[in-house]
């Protein structure tokens, strides 16, 4: 059971992509913009947090898709 396991295959996919695309414009935006004596700067460690969902969301697909899950295999 994963993390994604309640959602469906289309709504996965759809999660996927729209956070694959907030995690380009946030590699590509810009950190901080100024204008009118005022300045702001844009946190960036939200990168890495979207990374690791979008690599889970990957995970739970390959396992409907019958790949397996690379788990450390332990021996007794």
């Amino acid at each position: 059971m994963g993390l994604y396991s309640h959602y469906t295959t289309d709504q996965l996919t759809a999660m996927r992509d729209r956070l694959s695309v907030a995690f380009e414009q946030r590699l590509t935006g810009p950190a901080s913009a100024a204008g009118h004596g005022r300045s702001v700067q844009f946190q960036q460690d939200g990168g890495r947090q979207l990374q690791q969902q979008i690599i889970a969301i990957n995970e739970e697909l390959l396992r409907r898709a019958g790949g397996g899950s690379r788990r450390p295999i332990y021996l007794a």
